[in-house]
């Protein structure tokens, strides 16, 4: 990793995501982790950022990169990614936070409706050095999964690398969960079946546990090449 490399993620304060935010209901807030980001307990305010400078550090994020947001959803990543890329790109299912986050902050984003990342991503072969999918691949079906690491792949040109964070769904991480304020209905899967799915067309270059042992795992960040 190159010594001018992003080692950490900018802090987004908890009232900047509560504005972004604001228009949606309380369920979609916590898909967002705004909750967790924002939460009276710094405990659980801290090791959401460390999830964040963890999957930032593995990106080796340096000045002039084209990278993709895929589920950006309350924009949290995007002042990270203005403070270094050339070119960033977020889709989302629901944009209008992302959106409010990127204006805020005065970033250049090109935001990617979700219906159309396919036809995007098909004009934009090599276009990428990364790619960040941060907890929102538990949330897509096994056909979906397979379609977007195809995609993946050919938007990143040699060198590119993909950074994956996603829970390990543990009974641990589950009541951690609860108190932070996630609700589990859309997940179809945890980090260890998205990583044996993905292995098929990737291989991992480096990998963190979040939490530390002897500490419960909540997440596991990888970087695919």
């Amino acid at each position: 990793m190159r010594a001018d490399a992003l080692r950490m993620a900018v802090r987004v304060s908890p009232t900047e995501l509560r504005a972004a935010t604001a228009a949606l209901a309380p369920a979609e807030r916590a898909e967002m982790a705004v909750p967790s980001y924002s939460h009276w307990n710094p405990l659980i305010r801290w090791l959401f950022w460390w999830r964040l400078d963890a999957a930032v550090r593995l990106a080796g994020l340096t000045p002039g990169m084209a990278v993709l947001d895929y589920g950006t959803g309350s924009g949290i990543l995007l002042p990270t990614l203005g403070s270094v890329a050339k070119r960033i790109v977020a889709t989302d299912i629901e944009l209008a936070p992302s959106r409010a986050t990127a204006a805020a902050r005065s970033i250049a984003v090109e935001f990617v409706e979700l219906p159309d990342f396919r036809l995007w991503s098909a004009a934009n072969h090599g276009a990428l050095d990364c790619i960040f999918a941060l907890d929102v691949l538990e949330h897509v079906e096994s056909d979906e999964l397979r379609d977007l690491s195809t995609s993946f792949r050919s938007l990143l040109r040699p060198g590119g690398r993909f950074i994956v964070s996603g829970p390990t769904e543990s009974a641990a991480y589950k009541v951690g969960r609860a108190v932070a304020g996630f609700k589990n209905e859309y997940h179809h899967r945890n980090i260890f079946d998205i990583d044996r799915a993905l292995l098929a067309d990737w291989r991992v270059t480096s990998r963190t546990f979040i939490p530390r042992f002897p500490l419960p795992r909540a997440f596991v960040i990888t970087r695919y090449e």
